[in-house]
Protein backbone atom coordinates (compact mmCIF):
# COMPACT_ATOMS: atom_id res chain seq x y z
CA UNK A 1 0.00 0.00 0.00
CA UNK A 2 1.66 3.38 -0.43
CA UNK A 3 1.63 6.15 1.78
CA UNK A 4 -0.78 8.21 0.69
CA UNK A 5 -3.20 6.10 0.33
CA UNK A 6 -2.57 4.82 3.86
CA UNK A 7 -2.61 8.31 5.05
CA UNK A 8 -5.92 8.55 3.22
CA UNK A 9 -7.35 5.78 4.44
CA UNK A 10 -6.17 6.65 8.14
CA UNK A 11 -7.88 10.14 7.68
CA UNK A 12 -11.12 8.68 6.77
CA UNK A 13 -10.96 5.88 9.68
CA UNK A 14 -10.70 8.88 12.05
CA UNK A 15 -14.02 10.42 10.44
CA UNK A 16 -16.05 7.96 11.15
CA UNK A 17 -16.26 7.65 15.09
CA UNK A 18 -15.90 11.68 14.93
CA UNK A 19 -19.28 11.39 12.46
CA UNK A 20 -20.74 8.89 14.96
CA UNK A 21 -19.68 11.28 18.23
CA UNK A 22 -21.77 13.99 15.84
CA UNK A 23 -24.36 12.63 15.73
CA UNK A 24 -24.97 12.45 19.25
CA UNK A 25 -24.48 16.04 19.99
CA UNK A 26 -28.48 15.99 20.13
CA UNK A 27 -27.60 13.90 23.23
CA UNK A 28 -25.46 16.55 25.21
CA UNK A 29 -23.66 19.44 23.78
CA UNK A 30 -20.22 18.69 25.08
CA UNK A 31 -20.12 15.27 22.19
CA UNK A 32 -20.40 18.19 19.44
CA UNK A 33 -17.55 20.41 20.87
CA UNK A 34 -15.40 17.01 21.01
CA UNK A 35 -15.90 15.70 17.91
CA UNK A 36 -15.27 19.73 16.49
CA UNK A 37 -12.20 19.70 18.19
CA UNK A 38 -11.29 16.09 17.03
CA UNK A 39 -11.79 16.94 13.58
CA UNK A 40 -9.77 20.15 13.80
CA UNK A 41 -7.12 18.05 14.98
CA UNK A 42 -7.87 15.99 12.02
CA UNK A 43 -7.27 18.26 9.41
CA UNK A 44 -4.34 19.75 11.48
CA UNK A 45 -2.77 16.16 10.63
CA UNK A 46 -2.85 17.18 7.01
CA UNK A 47 -0.22 19.85 7.20
CA UNK A 48 1.72 18.73 10.44
CA UNK A 49 5.31 17.00 10.22
CA UNK A 50 5.39 13.03 11.62
CA UNK A 51 6.50 14.30 15.02
CA UNK A 52 4.07 16.66 15.37
CA UNK A 53 0.96 14.18 14.04
CA UNK A 54 2.09 11.79 17.02
CA UNK A 55 1.08 14.16 19.34
CA UNK A 56 -2.33 15.11 17.21
CA UNK A 57 -3.00 11.51 17.34
CA UNK A 58 -2.67 11.36 21.15
CA UNK A 59 -4.74 13.89 21.65
CA UNK A 60 -7.41 12.50 19.31
CA UNK A 61 -7.28 9.55 21.39
CA UNK A 62 -7.91 11.76 24.85
CA UNK A 63 -10.78 13.45 22.99
CA UNK A 64 -11.64 10.23 22.63
CA UNK A 65 -12.08 8.33 26.21
CA UNK A 66 -13.52 12.54 26.97
CA UNK A 67 -16.25 11.76 25.04
CA UNK A 68 -16.49 8.04 26.99
CA UNK A 69 -15.84 9.62 30.42
CA UNK A 70 -18.72 12.56 29.37
CA UNK A 71 -21.22 9.73 28.60
CA UNK A 72 -20.47 7.09 31.60
CA UNK A 73 -21.13 10.48 33.69
CA UNK A 74 -24.76 11.88 32.04
CA UNK A 75 -27.48 11.15 34.83
CA UNK A 76 -29.67 9.22 31.86
CA UNK A 77 -28.59 6.64 29.59
CA UNK A 78 -30.39 6.93 26.44
CA UNK A 79 -29.79 5.66 22.50
CA UNK A 80 -27.46 8.54 21.49
CA UNK A 81 -25.62 8.20 24.79
CA UNK A 82 -24.81 4.77 24.06
CA UNK A 83 -24.49 6.21 20.13
CA UNK A 84 -21.33 8.56 21.58
CA UNK A 85 -20.17 5.65 24.27
CA UNK A 86 -19.44 3.48 20.92
CA UNK A 87 -17.94 6.17 18.88
CA UNK A 88 -15.57 7.81 21.30
CA UNK A 89 -13.84 3.79 22.19
CA UNK A 90 -13.59 3.30 18.39
CA UNK A 91 -12.45 6.98 18.17
CA UNK A 92 -9.43 5.94 20.94
CA UNK A 93 -8.75 2.61 18.75
CA UNK A 94 -8.73 4.23 15.46
CA UNK A 95 -6.38 6.95 17.03
CA UNK A 96 -4.07 4.40 18.40
CA UNK A 97 -4.01 2.78 14.73
CA UNK A 98 -3.15 5.95 12.99
CA UNK A 99 -0.53 6.65 15.88
CA UNK A 100 1.25 3.47 14.50
CA UNK A 101 1.07 4.15 10.99
CA UNK A 102 2.23 8.22 10.64
CA UNK A 103 6.07 6.93 9.83
CA UNK A 104 4.46 5.32 7.25
CA UNK A 105 2.51 8.60 5.61
CA UNK A 106 4.49 10.71 3.11
CA UNK A 107 6.35 13.65 4.26
CA UNK A 108 4.95 17.11 3.88
CA UNK A 109 5.48 19.41 1.14
CA UNK A 110 7.80 22.08 1.21
CA UNK A 111 5.26 24.25 0.04
CA UNK A 112 5.20 26.64 3.33
CA UNK A 113 8.71 26.17 4.15
CA UNK A 114 11.85 28.34 2.76
CA UNK A 115 14.07 27.68 -0.09
CA UNK A 116 15.71 30.06 -0.47
CA UNK A 117 20.08 29.61 -0.15
CA UNK A 118 21.06 32.38 1.95
CA UNK A 119 22.74 34.85 -0.73
CA UNK A 120 21.54 33.22 -3.89
CA UNK A 121 19.08 35.29 -5.56
CA UNK A 122 17.24 34.36 -8.47
CA UNK A 123 16.69 37.57 -10.03
CA UNK A 124 19.12 36.56 -12.94
CA UNK A 125 17.21 33.98 -14.50
CA UNK A 126 13.44 34.24 -15.56
CA UNK A 127 12.96 30.75 -15.00
CA UNK A 128 14.73 30.54 -11.64
CA UNK A 129 13.22 33.58 -10.44
CA UNK A 130 9.42 31.64 -11.26
CA UNK A 131 10.88 28.61 -9.30
CA UNK A 132 11.91 30.83 -6.66
CA UNK A 133 8.53 32.47 -6.13
CA UNK A 134 6.57 28.96 -6.39
CA UNK A 135 8.61 28.27 -3.63
CA UNK A 136 7.57 30.85 -1.53
CA UNK A 137 10.28 33.18 -1.89
CA UNK A 138 9.27 37.09 -1.81
CA UNK A 139 10.72 39.07 -5.09
CA UNK A 140 10.02 42.21 -2.74
CA UNK A 141 12.07 41.13 -0.46
CA UNK A 142 15.74 43.67 -0.97
CA UNK A 143 17.34 41.63 1.76
CA UNK A 144 16.94 38.37 0.08
CA UNK A 145 16.91 36.36 3.26
CA UNK A 146 15.05 37.05 6.88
Amino acid sequence: MTPSRLRLIALLALAVPIVVTAIAAGSNAAFGALALAAAAAVLAMLLAGPAFRAILAVLIALLGACVVAVAVFLPELDALTVVAIVGGALQVLVAAWVATTIRSWPATGARYSRSRVEGERASDDPARSWDALSAGDDPTDPAGVE
